[in-house]
């Protein structure tokens, strides 16, 4: 064998001696050699302040599988920054008014591998800056992504996974992202239909239960719908993630069978959590305390590595 035949090519002609074809095996390690672009993955979510838990958790559960995570906030919403800047300033006189300063870029390490290459990072930063008012935009100022597309740029060399995290969930990144995941949020499981009230103590009869395919429908009716208004423009989606609330009242083969029909409309399931709403704090990453807790990162242990898989299966250069 040649002293310097590539590790590729090495491993292509082991295959070949074991009755694979040479040149397909060399393009599969090849493949596999090449350095991959790192996941930009933007989530989802019609209501957003339960889940943040839910995103801490599948990064940190990257982390420590050796991945290098990047969570990019948005410091500030665009709108309210420029609104403000714009009130201030017609509260003051013409030579008091001053441009509004937007807020500084913050990073924190939330948890760091000892020994390791995994690492979970936190930036927090403006994603778009304020244009000059013109007279065909109405007097609004126009919106100017390039803070958040270099944000990306500056991460894409370093990061293994920029996780997006906007003041605003529901709409897609297109310009940005090259992955977008719906994580679903449910309050009361669909497992049954509409409960009557009856007069009289006890008076309330149970409804008829619903099949995995009727819950199924019910689901992406109540909780995905924000994905399909009027004036959504079309999205290729890699998959949803439900999390419940409370605890579920059916079990594992019925959940399957919710799955089963998910997928057979197009919605990958990339798995189920549970989130005892109470314990978790509103609209708040988890602490760098519980990033380190073993027991804490193993509970979103399947959802991250099945959403992973669906993330490196993706085809290249997809939008």
């Amino acid at each position: 064998m040649p002293k310097n035949q590539s590790t590729a090519a090495q491993n292509a002609r082991r295959a070949s001696r074991s009755g694979g074809k040479y040149t397909e095996a060399l393009r599969r390690e090849k493949a596999s050699e090449a350095p991959r672009t790192p996941h930009v993955l933007r989530f989802l979510a019609e209501r957003s302040g339960n889940l943040y838990h839910l995103v801490g958790g599948i990064a940190a559960v990257w982390a420590h599988g050796g991945q290098r995570v990047l969570l990019l906030e948005e410091a500030e919403d665009f709108w309210r920054w420029t609104m403000s800047g714009a009130r201030r300033s017609r509260s003051r006189s013409k030579k008091e008014t001053e441009p509004a300063a937007p807020p500084e870029p913050t990073t924190s390490t939330l948890w760091a591998a000892p020994d390791g290459p995994g690492l979970l990072t936190r930036h927090t930063c403006m994603w778009e800056a304020r244009q000059p008012v013109r007279e065909n935009n109405r007097g609004l100022p126009r919106a100017d992504r390039s803070p958040l597309a270099a944000a990306v740029a500056d991460a894409v060399d370093s990061h293994d996974v920029i996780v997006l995290l906007p003041r605003r969930w529901s709409y897609p990144d297109r310009e940005i992202a090259t992955a977008h995941v719906v994580l679903g949020e449910i309050d009361v499981f669909p497992d049954s239909d509409c409960r009557t009230v009856l007069p009289g103590p006890g008076g309330e009869e149970e409804g008829s239960p619903l099949s995995p395919e009727q819950s199924a429908a019910v689901l992406r009716e109540r909780c995905l719908g924000f994905l399909f208004g009027p004036l959504r423009l079309p999205i290729t989606l890699d998959g949803v993630i439900w999390q419940s609330n409370w605890d579920l009242p059916v079990d594992a083969a019925y959940l399957a069978g919710v799955d089963r029909d998910m997928n057979r409309v197009g919605l990958r399931p990339l798995g189920w959590s549970l989130a005892r709403r109470r314990s978790y704090s509103y609209k708040q990453l988890p602490a760098p305390d519980q990033m380190k807790d073993p027991s804490f990162v193993q509970q979103y242990r399947p959802v991250a590595e099945r959403l992973h898989v669906a993330l490196d299966a993706r085809p290249a250069n997809r939008n």
